[in-house]
């Protein structure tokens, strides 16, 4: 039998990581690719079928806890960015941590531009890995951690 692995890295432009999310190894952190990732529950909608230039296929929902509310909060407003990435493998008794044999089978990199949330879920709305206008990638949306604060008067 084979299973699916997704992975969600959040981080800025300068390379900072602030949160590495896996969501198959239930209630447990799991190292993989030497980093730690912590178990948060989350479904990334969109990764694999993607309509070209179109920035609003790829979201991230997880459960509304206060830990990924502030994660999601801080995304949104420094427009962070997302690495995704799903693995497939099989399935063996007593798998408690990722497979060396993993098959990446999908990866997307995208911007964090906007999100929503009801009373149970977050979601964040991610834009395209590839500009659909020019060949910045991924398309950034101007914030303050990307832009610095400027001038006052």
């Amino acid at each position: 039998m084979r299973a699916q692995s997704q992975y969600l890295r959040i981080y800025d432009s300068g390379g900072t990581t602030y949160n590495r999310w896996q969501s198959y190894y239930a209630n447990d952190s799991v190292t993989w690719q030497g980093v730690k990732w912590l178990y948060v529950p989350f479904i990334a909608d969109g990764i694999t079928a993607g309509i070209a230039g179109d920035e609003s296929n790829v979201t991230v929902t997880t459960a509304a806890t206060s830990m990924v509310l502030n994660a999601f909060e801080l995304a949104m407003r420094d427009g962070r960015l997302v690495d995704l990435t799903i693995y497939q493998f099989d399935v063996l008794e007593g798998n408690n941590a990722p497979q060396a044999d993993q098959e990446l089978i999908a990866s997307y990199t995208g911007q964090v531009i906007g999100g929503r949330s009801t009373l149970t879920s977050l979601t964040l709305q991610l834009g395209s890995a590839l500009s659909p206008v020019g060949a910045q990638v991924p398309p950034r949306k101007f914030t303050t951690a990307i832009m610095g604060q400027g001038i006052r008067a």
